[in-house]
């Protein structure tokens, strides 16, 4: 669970390579606060493809990750956790995949993991792709979050894990407002959803999540939004300006060093889960290409 500690906790995780031509390039994929690695498998767009599926097809091979206390990984009492915990035991996973490229993907707090992973472990990764995270999110918009959250002990659809109440979950039925661009969510894959949370033990690092830290990322980095998500886009609550790519961009450029490879783009009618809105199969396309042309 950390540097110098025994080995007692077990990461769950799926491998899928391309059928045809394999770029060498493994994704590494980090689902967000919530969720555990299915958020990668699932369509948002029930006739199109799931992130997995049309990235196995670009020609990248995936290995989605359940976070350490989510998923079919190991769910420790939440005082075996570290501060670095969250972060040590991705890094541990991709050590063992180190002999190839590797790009690491997040969504929301999978973004932020990857972040650190990058400034503390850099020979760990050669690119990011921070989905759903921007470096001037809207506090404002996480403090309203925070209050919907309760004990995953209180969750009708988690009790059953017997955790303790260091496990947080947010409370049914408050994904879509959160989460989701409306005219973009199918109603079968917010429910699907809200049938399947999972809990988290959040990072107790205060320098966690610091964008000051932003400046040692040496490799290239793709920052992508949804044009209303609800918790980072607001200019009147001192978050991103989410108008454009352009804009997003300009509001990111002063967090990262004078020469970083950095990009940004803003996903029209999406979301905070990008991948689980209609606009998801197009957007997929441009993250291939980003790929392509910096991995």
């Amino acid at each position: 669970m950390s540097a110098g500690e025994p080995l007692t906790a077990k990461i769950a995780g799926t491998l899928c390579r391309p059928r045809g031509r394999d770029r060498g390039v493994l994704q590494v994929l980090l689902p967000g606060g919530g969720y555990d690695r299915t958020y990668w498998s699932w369509r948002g767009d029930p006739r199109g493809p799931s992130y997995v599926e049309a990235m196995n097809r670009a020609g990248y091979a995936t290995l989605a990750l359940d976070r350490i206390g989510t998923g079919k990984s190991s769910a420790p009492p939440s005082t075996a956790f570290a501060p670095d915990s969250q972060t040590f035991t991705i890094h541990q996973v991709l050590r063992a995949f180190r002999h190839q490229r590797i790009v690491l993907v997040g969504n929301s707090l999978g973004s932020t993991v990857a972040r650190m992973i990058a400034i503390h472990h850099p020979a760990d990764v050669d690119g990011l792709i921070l989905t759903g995270e921007s470096s001037t999110p809207n506090w404002s918009a996480f403090e309203q979050l925070g209050a919907d959250y309760i004990p995953a002990t209180q969750h009708p659809l988690l009790a059953g894990r017997r955790l303790d109440d260091g496990y947080g979950a947010l409370r049914p039925g408050v994904r879509r407002s959160w989460f989701y661009y409306g005219p973009a969510a199918a109603d079968q894959v917010v429910a699907r959803d809200e049938a399947n949370p999972e809990p988290d033990v959040f990072p107790t690092d205060p320098e966690f999540g610091s964008v000051l830290l932003n400046r040692k990322i040496k490799v290239p980095v793709l920052v992508v939004v949804g044009r209303h998500d609800r918790l980072i886009c607001d200019t009147g609550a001192g978050g991103s300006d989410c108008s454009s790519s352009a804009t997003l961009l300009a509001g990111e450029r002063p967090y990262y060093a004078p020469n970083a490879d950095l990009q940004a783009l803003v996903v029209p009618n999406t979301g905070h889960v990008l991948n689980l809105h209609r606009t998801a199969p197009a957007l997929y396309s441009l993250l291939a290409q980003w790929a392509q042309r910096h991995l």
